[in-house]
């Protein structure tokens, strides 16, 4: 609808592009493995993000906003987050393992001997963003700073790499729905081009192959961003 609509010739676009990090918090992984007998939550699993080393933590966004109404913006957001589980840490496993009922501490890599997504717990996201002005103006009279808020939602496609049981793993994945909620500043520096600082919260519960079953990381984190812009 937005690019059918007679507005289009009077909107400003805005490209975006930014690093950041990712902390993603601790959870319970539910892990079905039919063959074997075993369903358990693994509770208390810690993460780690290593979001600058390679590859990447990294992001890129495309806005629309009319005109007529500067405050508003549609866009389009892929993040490439990374997600690895610590298996030194101690977890919590309650339920049912090889057929025989459990409810015990112990530590992650007794049970899983690779488990991340290094090649990204990625969103695809259509958000809605709202902008307000701030700050000096520049020679048209428009501020050189803009605070931004948005959400959005949208397919994720983890990459995962996982082994248990000595069964490896290494692929993309349909990672079902996540979603976001940020927000952040941008400055305006020379001919279009300018500065972006910005705070997210992004949550997601893909389900991903696992041996000979699945397991489901439910993966809420923190993302802190930083990066350019240029409007045209």
């Amino acid at each position: 609808m937005v690019l059918l609509g007679p507005g289009i010739a009077r909107a400003e676009w805005i490209v975006g592009a930014f690093l950041g990090h990712a902390q993603t918090q601790s959870s319970t992984i539910v892990l079905t493995l039919p063959s074997q007998g075993t369903l358990l939550n693994v509770s208390g699993v810690d993460y780690r993000g290593e979001s600058f080393r390679s590859p990447q933590y990294y992001g890129l966004r495309l806005t629309w906003s009319p005109d007529a109404h500067q405050w508003l913006g549609i866009e389009a957001e892929y993040i490439h987050a990374k997600v690895f589980a610590e298996l030194d840490g101690t977890v919590h496993l309650q339920g049912t393992l090889r057929g025989a009922t459990v409810d015990a501490s112990a530590p992650l890599s007794s049970l899983v001997q690779r488990l991340g997504m290094s090649h990204g717990l990625n969103f695809i996201l259509a958000n809605l963003s709202m902008r307000r002005g701030f700050g000096p103006l520049d020679a048209k009279r428009v501020h050189r700073a803009v605070a931004v808020v948005r959400a959005g939602a949208g397919p994720t496609r983890p990459h995962a790499e996982t082994q248990i049981d000595n069964v490896p793993i290494d692929q993309y994945e349909d990672g079902g729905l996540g979603a976001q909620v940020g927000g952040g500043v941008e400055l305006s520096l020379w001919r279009g081009f300018g500065a972006l600082g910005e705070y997210k919260f992004t949550w997601a519960s893909p389900e991903i192959e696992v041996g000979s079953g699945q397991a489901k990381v439910p993966a809420r984190s923190h993302h802190f961003a930083f990066g350019l812009k240029y409007g045209f």
